[in-house]
This record gives structure tokens, sequence and C-alpha cells, in this order.
């Protein structure tokens, strides 16, 4: 799949166009970095940045994403919107205001990369709180010195998932009972080499007690992607 194949080294704007119990978790995922910033990323955006995320718009084109072109907020490399709020077939829905939101061509191409993974667990639409915004990390009630991958428009929280049959898993409500959906979820999530890490209830149950905070996983270290 041209997304998969080029999911790890993107840049800049190019021509606009199942078992019941908890997942064996990455030893990467109980925490963020000390520095927290993708490998390779500076600011402004170098030219391997530049041209990293050029070859992450291709690749949202190649898996058929309706995307544009939104103007930099924060520290977001390549900002784009999308068009029909649809990823990889899963419908992503703000339940705070309207869009359109602006993330990461990054992140864009993460979700679009696992959308059939996610539909394969059983969901049909994901219900977010928020993708960008400016701030620093937050995990176990404190705040770190270290800005949040929101920031930089790679980070999305979710409140809750629904299923095919209209179900919806809410995580406050239903991860602390187990609900086999979010269990799900979050093994797909944590397994999948387009993130770095999902933060939950149960590596953070202080901070994301109520939500899922996932994060894309690209690299700027080169522009040529990873196999």
């Amino acid at each position: 799949m041209a997304a998969m194949a080029a999911s790890a080294a993107w840049a800049g704007p190019a021509a606009k166009s199942r078992s019941a119990g908890k997942p064996a978790r990455r030893a990467s995922s109980a925490k963020p970095s000390a520095s927290n910033l993708p490998r390779g990323f500076t600011w402004p955006p170098s030219r391997a940045m530049l041209a990293a995320e050029a070859g992450c718009e291709r690749a949202l084109d190649a898996a058929g994403v309706a995307w544009h072109a939104a103007s930099r907020d924060g520290r977001i490399v390549d900002a784009v919107t999308i068009d029909d709020a649809r990823l990889g077939g899963i419908a992503y829905t703000p339940v705070f205001g309207k869009g359109p939101y602006k993330l990461d061509c990054q992140l864009a191409l993460a979700l679009a990369t696992i959308g059939p993974e996610l539909a394969a667990a059983g969901v049909r639409e994901v219900r977010f709180g928020s993708i960008y915004r400016w701030s620093n990390v937050r995990v176990g009630g404190k705040t770190k010195a270290a800005l949040s991958r929101h920031a930089l428009g790679l980070a999305m929280d979710v409140v809750s998932f629904v299923d095919a049959g209209g179900r919806e898993a809410r995580v406050a409500r239903d991860y602390p009972g187990g609900d086999a959906l979010l269990l799900e979820v979050e093994r797909t999530i944590d397994a999948s080499r387009a993130f770095r890490l999902v933060l939950t209830p149960s590596n953070d149950p202080i901070s994301h007690k109520d939500h899922f905070h996932i994060e894309a996983n690209p690299s700027y270290a080169t522009a040529a992607p990873r196999s």
C-alpha cells in the first residue's frame, strides 16, 4: 500500500491539490521521551523535513485521501485539512465545535494507514476531543518541560469509538470495565509502526483516564521513506 510504504519520513508543502487481556506494550509507549520531538525535527523546518512532507502529500494522494493545504499553526510542519473527515475508511467526528481541523500530513497519513486495521477491529467512527493545540506534555498529572506533539499537529485525543452497529464505546465510561472494542483498538494502535505511543487509562490513569492520546511516528532524519 502506498501509504504504508511512505509512512515514515514526510515533508512539506508540495503542489496542493484478539484476546481479552491488556495489550502487551512497546517499551516506549508508557511515557514520552525527554524532548518529545520527532527524530530530525528542527524549527524552522529543514530542507529534509520539507522534502519529507512533500512525500507525505504524495502518499495521501496515492491513498485517495481528499485533503487541502492549510496555514501553519504552532509547529505544524505541513498543515492540512481533510475534506470529508474520513481517513482509511473511518469517519472522524469532533466532540467540540466544528471542523475543518488542522493536523500535520504525517498524522493524516498514519490514520489513513491504520484505517483498515481499525475497521477490522470493528471501528466505523472515531470521536475526538482535540488535535492541534499549543501545550506541553502532561502525563501522570504533571506538566513537563517538553512541547506536546499536539503543538506539532501530530497528536489526537480520542474520547470514544463507534462500532458497525452504532454502539459508542466511551473511554471514560467503558474502559474500566474492559470493553472489548477499546482494548482491541488499544492493541492495534500500540502495535502499529505508524504511531509512536498511545496513552490510555491503563498506562496513565491520571492524565488520560477519559481518553486515548495517540501520536504519529514520523522521522525527519532522512527524506528517504522507511520500508
